[in-house]
């Protein structure tokens, strides 16, 4: 009877709401209504004649009350109710199976002792009580990412944990379905393959909340890690190695451990570290004997009540290369510069420099070349013969001296080509030559005056800035406290290009400071322009270091410096093959992103080409793969590698080019059973807010289960829906209306009223 009369069953007006959907209109017609309401009761008590008091205010009572009946179903009246779906949403679970998952809390439990309790299929509350209102959907994630059934799945072996693409396959997966959000359960210590904003910005756009459960301590009471080790892809056979160390501590502020840095077991470097809060930072000089592909590992000796010691030991990799590289010197003018260059550099396997001078017009002395034929007329003309080159050095040359397309030509050749280029000083280089308004000033690192003092010449003192204290190029001594003192006793150089001012993103390594009050000279600054590096090194007469009669005679000063210069400027210079690995090191099972670039003899991009990449293990045996061509990128080839059993493996490309293979890009690969996964192994709570901040949902620790589960409960995409029921047409209020009339009709016949 309830229901007949007021359309819904009783428990929705217990458990709902009511609301009213007046537009705009209606509730400016509201006064109205109310005043004639108002009107039509005054009208009644005004009546006379058989009318009393009683009569007129049971009419106006009875009218009034239908009006108001009226009212109330043309506000369409709304009761708001929540229901349950007819059927259940879809809810997506993400349970992290990597190795870190294994580590023991404060409380030492272990992390995936939470998913064994509270998933467990036949005692898990947690997953009994998600199941009563959602059809779950299981999904382990690590390196990589599987639905499945139930945790018996879970073994907590993989060695990374790539939480992007888990939620990414996720999300794929689930397309189509009544999906009412996302559950992951991990401590957040990711590995991404892919960039995160993206990824947050395709969860909001669906409307797919994530709601996350953070395991494991925030912050370790006490731990050490060798968090990030730097070092260059290259370098050449002899030169100095600077590695960028960062170590990450706590529980340790004060107390010295003993970094070790073995090369194949042979030991390159041994210091005691003073340990500072926090993150603290090191630069290392090491010296490599053997060339090839060589696998360093940096190693922190253990301190007591360590959480981890897994993560004391980092490798890293680099190719020592025996190539002699190649160096175009062009100088304007006779001057001893080169010939002291040329004698410094003459004993380094590693560097030939070729010398280019113009003696008079049209005319050049050429010392170093390979062939009569090289350099013949000049300076080249065309972008293979300058290509052929590692890098430029620019000596007094005037600007009218090369031609605009020789001009471009250089520009091309470090930015495309990759090459360094050296600008030294003298009476036609930088604005003195010329060279203020020519392309050249557009790559070059410093600012240069507008306009040329052609008399100005001063003996300059070159002090190293904070920069070159950590520079591989002007390390010239054992230890940094050595190397600022002997920067310190070096005489005086004769400085003939007045610059004072680098260029946004530039580098000051070398300043020469007239006094306090004017701003110092630039001696040395550098920056990258493209894919090579351009350097400034306006002085014209850096042999003094080498025949000034301060120098001994045994002093070796000069010749260290420009090998470390010249060394420095050509390390990166890129090969016509080259391999790029997506990590140095990886887990077990693991997938390993290759990239190679392949460059024509004019080192533009080979298209069509069909290289390979080779795998050799520890054991001798090979495997390749074909690499594809990038669908974008011309001259770029990818392919991907799995590589099963743990070792120290070799990766090279290959390519048969007419019949002559090529190989390059050598380079090792380390294979572990954990890979990475215990290094930054602290629960990422910021991530995990972060992630389920944006997307819409929350971030709940292990004891706060009952908080997520309510969360879920009233989320409007999950199993419980918001329903608008419409009252106005509900029978009770007709029957209520009609029941008013006939009371009014009936009250005036029995009063015998009009």
């Amino acid at each position: 009877m309830f229901e007949f009369l007021f359309k819904y069953p009783a428990e929705y007006f217990a458990e709902g709401s009511f609301v009213s959907m007046f537009s705009w209109w209606q509730l400016a017609l509201m006064p109205l209504a109310i005043a004639t309401i108002v009107f039509v009761a005054l009208g009644y008590f005004r009546l006379r004649g058989q009318t009393r008091g009683g009569d007129r205010m049971t009419i106006a009572l009875l009218r009034g009350t239908a009006l108001a009946v009226i009212v109330f179903s043309l506000s369409r009246p709304l009761l708001e109710v929540t229901a349950r779906m007819p059927q259940p949403g879809v809810l997506g679970v993400l349970l992290d199976n990597s190795l870190s998952m294994g580590l023991a809390g404060a409380d030492r439990d272990v992390r995936s002792d939470f998913i064994s309790q509270q998933l467990d299929a036949a005692s898990g509350e947690l997953l009994r009580e998600l199941r009563q209102s959602f059809d779950l959907r299981l999904f382990k994630f690590g390196g990589e990412t599987k639905a499945i059934s139930d945790i018996g799945a879970l073994d907590y072996g993989d060695g990374d944990s790539d939480l992007v693409q888990a939620l990414r396959f996720a999300q794929t997966n689930l397309r189509g379905e009544p999906l009412a959000g996302l559950v992951v359960i991990s401590d957040g210590a990711m590995q991404p393959a892919e960039p995160l904003d993206d990824l947050l910005l395709s969860l909001r756009s669906a409307r797919i909340p994530v709601y996350s459960i953070g395991l494991g301590e925030s912050r370790y009471a006490r731990d050490i890690e060798i968090s990030r080790v730097k070092l260059p892809q290259a370098v050449l056979d002899g030169s100095r190695v600077m590695a960028d160390v960062s170590i990450r501590q706590q529980g340790y502020d004060g107390q010295t451990v003993e970094l070790l840095v073995e090369d194949d077991s042979r030991i390159l470097h041994k210091q005691q570290i003073r340990l500072q809060p926090g993150i603290q930072s090191l630069r290392i000089p090491l010296s490599l004997e053997d060339n090839g592909p060589r696998q360093l590992e940096f190693h922190l000796g253990a301190m007591a009540d360590e959480k981890i010691a897994a993560n004391n030991s980092r490798q890293a990799s680099l190719t020592v290369d025996s190539r002699k590289m190649r160096i175009l010197y062009y100088e304007g003018e006779p001057r001893f510069e080169l010939k002291f260059i040329r004698r410094a550099v003459a004993d380094d396997k590693a560097l030939g420099v070729t010398g280019l001078i113009r003696t008079a017009d049209a005319k050049y002395y050429r010392v170093g070349i390979e062939s009569r034929e090289a350099l013949r007329n000049g300076f080249p003309i065309t972008r293979e013969e300058l290509f052929s080159y590692d890098a430029i050095i620019l000596g007094s040359v005037e600007n009218s001296l090369l031609s605009r397309e020789q001009q471009d030509m250089i520009v091309e050749f470090v930015s495309e080509r990759g090459g360094g280029l050296l600008m030294l000083g003298g009476r036609h280089a930088f604005s003195e030559g010329g060279y203020r308004d020519s392309v050249l000033q557009r790559i070059s690192p410093v600012v240069m005056p507008q306009q040329a003092q052609s008399d100005f010449t001063r003996q300059v003192r070159i002090l190293p800035t904070e920069a070159a204290l950590v520079h591989p190029a002007l390390m010239i001594a054992d230890s940094s406290e050595k190397s600022i003192a002997r920067w310190l006793s070096l005489p005086p150089l004769t400085m003939v290009n007045p610059i004072r001012r680098i260029k946004p993103g530039a580098t000051l390594l070398l300043s020469s400071p007239e006094n306090e009050q004017d701003e110092a000279y630039v001696a040395m600054a550098w920056q990258r322009y493209g894919r090579g590096k351009v350097v400034a090194f306006p002085v014209q007469n850096s042999w003094l270091w080498q025949m000034h009669h301060e120098i001994e005679l045994e002093d070796q000063t000069h010749e260290l410096l420009w090998r470390q210069l010249l060394r420095w400027l050509v390390e990166s210079v890129p090969r016509r093959l080259s391999l790029g690995l997506s990590a140095q090191k990886i887990h077990a099972g693991g997938v390993i992103e290759l990239r190679s670039e392949i460059l024509q003899a004019d080192f533009s991009a080979q298209r069509g080409a069909q290289p390979r990449a080779l795998l050799t293990a520890p054991d001798g045996s090979e495997q390749s793969v074909v690499l594809g061509a990038h669908p974008s990128l011309p001259g770029i080839y990818e392919g991907r590698l799995s590589v099963a059993d743990p070792g120290d493996y070799l990766v090279r490309v290959e390519l048969d080019e007419n019949g002559v293979l090529i190989r390059g890009g050598d380079t090792r690969l380390l294979v572990t059973p954990a890979g990475d996964e215990y290094f930054h192994s602290e629960m990422n709570e910021k991530l995990l807010r972060r992630i389920a901040d944006e997307s819409g949902g929350g971030f709940y620790s292990a004891r706060e289960t009952d908080k997520l589960v309510d969360a879920l409960d009233n989320n409007k995409r999950g199993s419980k829906t918001l329903l608008r029921l419409e009252l106005w047409d509900m029978p009770l209020l007709f029957l209520l209306l009609v029941a008013l009339l006939c009371a009014e009709w009936g009250y005036r016949r029995w009063r015998s009223l009009a």
